[in-house]
């Protein structure tokens, strides 16, 4: 069984194939031929030109296809020097595709917005596109226009095809590589899998057109194991209804509808009128706060006015300036005059 010096299996990002991981082996192996087995069903775009540019300034490597490898999995290998195809493989190039998550009830206005989104979307997976069919391109030596076609077809390819196409250079025997993914593959398990369908009655062990009627465990596990699961359809969901005030300001008479998590999504637009609506009361606060704080200060002025007064009733009160004779005027006239005056002020206040 060949040995290889770099194995790029599972998905092409995240925790799967990393450009880190590649550039380290290519870095060890400087100078010296590499020989990279590849058997992915891709993944993520920008992990893929990574990849490609270090293959290809590493200038000595030869890739080898087995067992099933698809969309970034390809042309991340095209920078190779050499690339070879196990004759019981199989090669899916196509368009590249992106999430699109648009659910919900709309007005004309939205529903615009989301197209307009959807076309700036399109545009930039066309884009994508283009870099990834110049790539085959490179390869093969092939009009671009005519690579998009083969892209969009999307559909599985056999290794004589693949080299016919120009993207392979040579077609190995299965006997070369061992049984690293011999086995039969269901066109059905495929389907199933959101896959396209393998080309009519394929058998991956010996790359001939012949029925096949049994699934080697290994590959299906491999396969399952790359697949995301199709989302949970959620029917007859308990609807949320504790949120009174919420969905009084939405307009919402039967509730919120969760999902399986229990989360509840709002539309940009119902977050826009939650937005209008703590930003009124807000403003409603800071107005409140400015009226009870000039509240505060007249409460403020007018106890330093009666403080005043009343200073000035007790100087009054102790300082009754003599008669003629000397004697001192009757107090309680003072007193009187005093009250008076107090009384007087209180009024005026």
């Amino acid at each position: 069984m060949k040995k290889y010096d770099l194995y790029l299996t599972g998905t092409v990002g995240g925790w799967g194939i990393s450009a880190d991981y590649v550039k380290y082996i290519l870095d060890k192996h400087k100078d010296q031929p590499v020989d990279v087995a590849v058997c992915s069903l891709g993944g993520d775009v920008s992990t893929a030109l990574q990849i490609y540019e270090l293959i290809k300034n590493h200038g000595q490597v030869t890739a080898h296809f087995l067992g099933m490898s698809a969309s970034a999995a390809t042309f991340m290998v095209m920078g190779a020097k050499t690339v070879k195809m196990s004759k019981n493989a199989l090669l899916l190039i196509h368009n590249c595709s992106s999430w699109v998550d648009s659910w919900g009830r709309f007005n004309k206005e939205q529903l615009d917005e989301i197209i307009k989104q959807l076309q700036f979307e399109r545009k930039q997976l066309d884009t994508i596109d283009d870099v990834i069919a110049n790539i085959y391109a490179e390869r093969n030596g092939k009009n671009i226009e005519d690579i998009k076609e083969k892209m969009k077809v999307a559909a599985w390819i056999k290794a004589a095809d693949a080299k016919s196409f120009g993207i392979v250079d040579e077609i190995i025997d299965a006997e070369q590589v061992g049984n690293f993914m011999e086995g039969k593959i269901k066109n059905s398990l495929i389907k199933d899998m959101g896959l396209p369908a393998l080309p009519k009655d394929f058998d991956s062990e010996t790359g001939e057109e012949n029925p096949t009627s049994s699934v080697i465990k290994k590959v299906v596990d491999m396969l399952k194991g790359l697949i995301p699961e199709p989302p949970t359809i959620i029917t007859n969901k308990k609807m949320i209804k504790v949120f009174t005030a919420v969905m009084a300001l939405l307009a919402i008479t039967d509730g919120f509808k969760p999902d399986e998590k229990g989360n509840v999504s709002l539309s940009q637009d119902q977050m826009r009128t939650i937005d209008d609506e703590l930003r009124k009361q807000n403003d409603a606060c800071k107005k409140a706060a400015g009226v009870i704080d000039d509240l505060k200060k007249k409460i403020q002025d007018l106890e330093n006015d009666v403080k005043l007064k009343d200073e000035q009733i007790a100087n009054l009160k102790g300082s009754a300036p003599d008669d003629e004779d000397g004697r001192k005027v009757d107090e309680t006239a003072a007193l009187t005059g005093a009250a008076e005056l107090f009384n007087s002020i209180k009024d005026a206040l």
